[in-house]
């Protein structure tokens, strides 16, 4: 099976068909199979972060970033669940 066929099938369980345990499964399956797809990471981090999973959601963004550190969608994403830290006033 290839890369873009269990992103398509993991994104259909999690976005069409409202099955995030499947989704999760498909995903997961994808970063093992394509260990160097930083779009498998980021796909694998919706499908945890869709259960709230942030602690998985968080790693697994962050391996899609170390594969790829000019992906946008994923570094939007790991700012949305983990905001910069705010300066205290000197």
């Amino acid at each position: 099976i290839g890369e873009s066929v269990l992103n398509w099938l993991g994104a259909h369980f999690l976005y069409w068909w409202g099955r995030e345990e499947e989704a999760v499964g498909a995903f997961e399956l994808n970063t093992v199979l394509y260990p160097g797809s930083p779009n498998a990471f980021e796909s694998l981090g919706e499908a945890y972060a869709s259960q709230g999973r942030k602690e998985d959601a968080i790693r697994s963004y962050k391996r899609s970033l170390e594969l790829n550190p000019e992906n946008k969608s994923a570094k939007a994403a790991l700012e949305r669940l983990v905001p910069p830290a705010k300066k205290e006033p000197a």
